[in-house]
């Protein structure tokens, strides 16, 4: 009976219709290895975004589309910031060079700059939602789907 069952189980499993999963969020600025997690601590210390291990000349894209909201440099550190709307802003950071400026329209994907080095993490991503730093590695990729192996941490 249970061999039955089974195989019954099996024959409506292969009939049904299959859906392509829903992928939702953002994609990553860069392939590379996540090699700093978010870690956020206190007001001011921790680590409040994730950092992707790329070479120096790395092309940053935009995550999702949106317009950039800033482009330049704070206390030595060149940033590109896109406002995706609904109070979702999403920052690459340690760029060596922009190559957006504020108020441009891009799309996801987008060139937005080349990853500068001189920071030993690598490319730092964020995301802020209504103001507050949340951890940006749930938002990449598909619903259930976590991070995907090229996304793993790396020891």
């Amino acid at each position: 009976m249970s061999r039955l069952l089974l195989a019954s189980s099996m024959l409506i499993l292969l009939a049904s219709p299959t859906v392509a999963p829903v992928c939702v969020g953002f994609v990553p600025p860069v392939e590379g290895a996540i090699v700093e997690a978010f870690a956020p601590e206190g007001t001011y210390a921790g680590h409040w975004g994730i950092d992707f291990d790329v070479p120096p000349g790395t092309m940053a894209g935009a995550a999702a589309p949106g317009v950039v909201a800033f482009a330049g440099e704070v206390v030595g550190v060149r940033s590109v910031t896109v406002d995706h709307g609904g109070g979702v802003r999403s920052t690459v950071s340690w760029l060596g060079e922009v190559a957006v400026g504020s108020g441009e329209t891009v799309e996801i994907g987008q060139p937005l700059g080349r990853f500068g080095g001189g920071h030993e993490g690598g490319l730092h991503f964020s995301v802020r939602v209504d103001g507050a730093y949340v951890d940006p590695g749930p938002l990449l990729g598909c619903i259930g789907g976590g991070y995907s192996d090229a996304l793993a941490l790396v020891p």
